[in-house]
């Protein structure tokens, strides 16, 4: 798992047959996310997004997280990706600090 930056605005458009606008669940937008970042022969097999968040009405608030994953995602399986995403991240940092080549991400 690596980090990644992506824009909504950068997902195709979405219409229906009749050509309005229709809205997109984020399983799908993960999906085709995926797909067009990495091919069409990649499968999505479960996803989970952790988001930093901090309250905007309280002056000096502390941050937080909140975390969203698809639906039937199995609590062990979150603590996986959250792990080697942690992992993936860590080392990333290492070889940057240490003036080595950062590894590719895995290709999971």
């Amino acid at each position: 798992m690596s980090v990644v930056g992506y824009i909504l605005s950068d997902l195709p458009p979405t219409t229906e047959e009749t050509g309005e606008c229709m809205k997109i669940t984020m399983d799908d937008a993960v999906t085709q996310f995926i797909k067009g970042k990495f091919g069409d022969s990649m499968m999505t097999t479960g996803w989970m997004l952790v988001v930093s968040t901090a309250e905007g009405a309280l002056a000096g608030a502390p941050n937080g997280f909140v975390m969203v994953h698809n639906e039937g995602l199995p609590q062990h399986t979150q603590l996986g990706l959250l792990q080697s995403g942690l992992n993936s991240i860590t080392h990333a940092q290492m070889f940057e600090w240490l003036g080595g080549r950062r590894p590719e991400p895995p290709p999971f």
